[in-house]
């Protein structure tokens, strides 16, 4: 439809070029500077579009007129990449211009993922839309999860820079129904926004699509616009229009089906896949999905051409991984889709700009989709945001001329895996320098190296023929990961986790309202932060928590915090605190009456933690069963009766030193299907790394421990332990004054504080009138920050707190202060029973121990409680040789 304007358009170019070499030439005669106008930019993404299944790059079954059409036009890629095997990944690279790996998103989200693209982040069109671009998108998102699934936020393209945006999915993609009314099989709505029809009863998705990227055009034909085409088509389930179908079921008989169950089949009372829409090559679903991507390319050509738009439109063609290998075949290419191998990760690429493109031309220099924004910036005349961080480059002038290299010569990708992915996909990592492709697996810690000038199906594995190559791009890619923080979870090991019960990545805005903040704590840059000037000790905790087999994992930079903890806990008490220090990590199982528990040093394992990188610490609790750990070597286990329960609190606490946490999950978990290998695989981990310790630090754990021991195995210690206990309890309600514990003290105090607020009036008056006063502080401090007061739980109290100290000599805020001192002082004047200090309650009770000093009987009770707990020490002393 669109190759037959191709002479025109050539005409039209030589016109146009003389035309503004005139005027370039007139305006440096006048001495002005002149520059042509901003070019309108289209990127058409196709989803999981292998690298060689058009025409211009070989392919022979499917037909592919206008991308042959484009690529004659403009300048072809032969070694574009992804950066990184699937989609969320590759799409949040595309709108950032930075690794996933410095992002976060490493794997496809998933449709209750609370990983959405944050909005911390400046996005390409953002900054175009400042730059004066009208910018639209149509199509698949897949950078949030969704609130039908139940995920903690939504991000939407709107939150990122597209003042338009249509036929964006609304829960999980992939469900091949691309017909009106999109609703896949007896599921209660549709799967993406399109809530009208305009193609008849049968309209079809990609139609759909194409018809409203022209129409953008012709809305936006005045100003510069960005339109983002993002097709779901091919990805599977693949379903194309019948049809297209038809044809392509005549042209060539398709491939053996990869699957022997087709939902779409069953639907039209077929069995197998005799619809053939997992034929493993020549299908013909996937040939018809591309066709009606092609027409849409046609479409969105002539429409620009019909608006005088082409010659200064940037058209980009592209797809977001490699070919899925169920359907298709990425020869000569190894691999496909969710893999680090060529065919995983090599993906078509047309670029077509008539005044900056040569047309019909082969670049052979590898580029890298991060490089789309540093580069589209640079043809645009706009200037990125100074604060965010660009991993790509400009890659204009080989667009220009493509004998020009990019000035880089390393590409890298990371992709860790819990478990292998269901397409085949495995935990990697992998680097391209020069014709060198390194890929080194995480879980077997197996490298493979390829040369791919000579070995471009990487068939030939040569890592033992140049152990220098691999030990230098093993370097290289290791560096590279700290260099952008990257994090390698380490997979689960008891538990196979199951569905996200709870979520938190601290973007800006979008800090789940699930976790309790304190002003220590601000969600701020994509990270939560507890503040350096803390208090001694501070803890953010999970609401209404209640779990019990999950796995835990959580991100952490320590700085300069000399303990972070994980806390769980239920009925009112702790049951396993994850310690982790600066030089080693440990689990704890607390003080627990209901079983009773007494606290329980076990396993530890000494690590170095560098103070500015960013960790992940993998934790997992499995009936009596939990382990934590960095990675398989680095882990310590236990196992105790405490453990296995409901819990009811989680939480996380920092001593006064600043810390950073991101990306914590909560999943339910059920039992590892590898769970008595990886049994053994712990057994053997566990004491590995010994954590050197005093000679008195060591007895002081060894006694602690063995009160635990005996009191789970021994008669005759837990009599002796009860005979303390029992003599405690008797002389604290003997003595209450000289005895009671500070706890117990407060715990009166609280109980006195309620009755009064129900019963006593003036009281209540007294109180609610300093909750005022300090409410009107804090909207006086909140109305001196723009957007103070829609300022997010996340980040309220930290910033309260340091508009406090900017403030605190302005004198509407000195007045606002002292009104509520003044409430506060008339409150404890009239009721001081209520504040009192622990000065004062360690002042009264060594009076009252002074005045017993004389009474015999208070004496004799103080003799019998001592010989008992010397009793139960010297037991401890004698059974454990202590």
């Amino acid at each position: 439809m669109y190759g037959n304007q191709r002479m025109t358009m050539s005409c039209n170019r030589q016109f146009t070029c003389v035309c503004l070499l005139f005027v370039l030439c007139c305006a440096e005669s006048d001495g002005i500077e002149t520059r042509p106008a901003r070019p309108n930019i289209v990127f058409i993404l196709a989803d999981d579009l292998g690298w060689s299944e058009l025409g211009c790059y070989g392919n022979g079954f499917n037909e592919t007129p206008n991308l042959d059409s484009l690529a004659d036009d403009g300048l072809r890629f032969t070694l574009a990449y992804a950066a990184a095997p699937v989609c969320s990944p590759y799409r949040a690279a595309l709108l950032t211009g930075q690794h996933p790996a410095r992002i976060g998103i490493l794997d496809y989200l998933r449709p209750n993922s609370a990983n959405a693209l944050s909005t911390d982040l400046v996005t390409l069109p953002e900054i175009l839309r400042k730059n004066g671009y009208s910018t639209g998108m149509i199509g698949k998102w897949h950078l949030t999860g969704y609130d039908y699934h139940e995920a903690e936020y939504e991000i939407r393209p709107r939150d990122h820079g597209f003042a338009w945006n249509f036929g964006s999915e609304v829960k999980g993609v992939g469900n091949g129904a691309n017909f009106w009314p999109y609703v896949f099989r007896t599921q209660p709505v549709s799967w993406i926004d399109i809530t009208t029809n305009r193609l008849g009863d049968n309209e079809y998705l990609t139609d759909r699509l194409n018809l409203e990227a022209v129409d953008f055009i012709e809305r936006n034909q005045k100003q510069p616009f960005f339109l983002y085409v993002s097709h779901y088509a091919p990805h599977t389930i693949l379903n194309g229009r019948p049809d297209l179908v038809e044809k392509y079921l005549k042209k060539h008989k398709p491939g053996k089906s990869s699957r022997n169950r087709c939902y779409l089949c069953q639907d039209h009372g077929k069995s197998g896949d005799a619809l053939h829409h997992w034929a493993g090559d020549h299908n013909p679903h996937l040939a018809a999905m591309l066709e009606s991507i092609d027409v849409g390319v046609g479409m969105i050509r002539s429409k620009l051409e019909e608006l005088d738009l082409g010659e200064n439109t940037i058209v980009i063609f592209s797809s977001d991984n490699g070919g899925e290998t169920n359907v298709t075949s990425n020869a000569p290419l190894r691999g496909g889709k969710s893999q680090l191998y060529e065919g995983g990760i090599r993906v078509p690429l047309i670029v077509s700009w008539p005044d900056c493109t040569p047309p019909g031309q082969v670049c052979v220099h590898p580029t890298v989709n991060t490089d789309f924004y540093p580069t589209l910036l640079d043809a645009s005349g706009s200037s990125p945001d100074p604060t965010h961080i660009i991993d790509g480059i400009t890659t204009l002038e080989t667009w220009k001329n493509p004998d020009v290299a990019p000035e880089r010569e390393t590409l890298y990708w990371h992709y860790p895996l819990d478990r292998s992915h269901f397409l085949g996909g495995v935990s990697s990592g992998a680097v391209r320098d020069g014709n060198w492709k390194l890929i080194e697996h995480f879980d077997s810690e197996r490298t493979q190296l390829y040369s791919l000038a000579d070995d471009l199906s990487e068939q030939k594995d040569v890592s033992s023929k140049h152990p220098e190559t691999v030990a230098k791009l093993l370097n290289k890619l290791r560096v590279w990961r700290d260099s952008v923080n990257a994090r390698t979870p380490s997979p689960p090991l008891l538990t196979s986790p199951k569905k996200l019960y709870a979520a938190d990545h601290f973007s800006s805005g979008n800090a789940s309202p699930r976790w309790f903040f304190n002003k220590d704590w601000s969600a701020q840059g994509g990270v939560l932060t507890g503040a350096a000037e803390g208090q001694d000790t501070t803890r953010l905790f999970l609401k209404d928590a209640e779990y019990s087999d999950v796995m835990i994992r959580f991100d952490f930079r320590p700085g300069e915090s000399q303990d972070i903890r994980l806390v769980t806990g239920s009925g009112g008490y702790y049951n396993a605190v994850i310690h982790i220090r600066p030089d080693h990590f440990y689990i704890q199982t607390a003080l627990d009456r209901s079983g009773p528990y007494f606290p329980y040093r076990h396993g530890e394992c000494a690590f170095n933690f560098v103070p500015e990188r960013w960790y992940t610490m993998t934790v997992e609790f499995l009936g009596d069963q939990l382990v934590a750990h960095i990675d398989h070597d680095h882990l310590a286990f236990a196992q105790h009766p405490v453990l296995d329960k409901t819990r009811k609190y989680l939480a996380f606490q920092v001593d006064k030193h600043a810390a950073e946490f991101d990306n914590i999950q909560v999943l339910t978990a059920t039992k590892n299907e590898r769970h008595a290998d990886n049994l053994k695989l712990i057994a053997k981990a566990s004491g590995a790394h010994p954590v050197e310790k005093t000679l008195q630090d060591q007895l002081a754990i060894q006694k602690k421990n063995a009160h635990e021991w005996f009191y789970q195995r021994s008669p005759e210690y837990v009599a002796l332990v009860k005979r303390v206990d029992e003599l405690d309890q008797e002389n604290r309600r003997l003595y209450p004054d000289a005895l009671q514990s500070h706890k117990e003290i407060r715990r009166k105090i609280s109980e006195q504080r309620k009755q009064l607020l129900d019963n006593d009036p003036r009281f209540k008056e007294l109180l609610f009138s300093t909750y005022r006063a300090e409410r009107q502080i804090e909207a006086f401090l909140l109305s001196k920050k723009k957007g103070g007061a829609e300022l997010p739980q996340s980040r309220r109290a930290r910033e309260l707190e340091r508009l406090r100290i900017e403030f605190e000599n302005d004198p509407a805020c000195v007045a606002l202060v002292a009104a509520k001192n003044e409430a506060q002082v008339r409150l404890e004047k009239s009721y001081p029973q209520l504040f009192v200090s622990n000065e004062q309650i360690n002042e009264a009770r060594k009076k009252r121990r002074a005045a017993l000093n004389d009474d015999p009987e208070f004496q004799e009770k103080m003799s019998e409680r001592a010989a008992a707990w010397r009793a139960q020490q010297n037991f401890l002393t004698e059974k454990n040789k202590l």
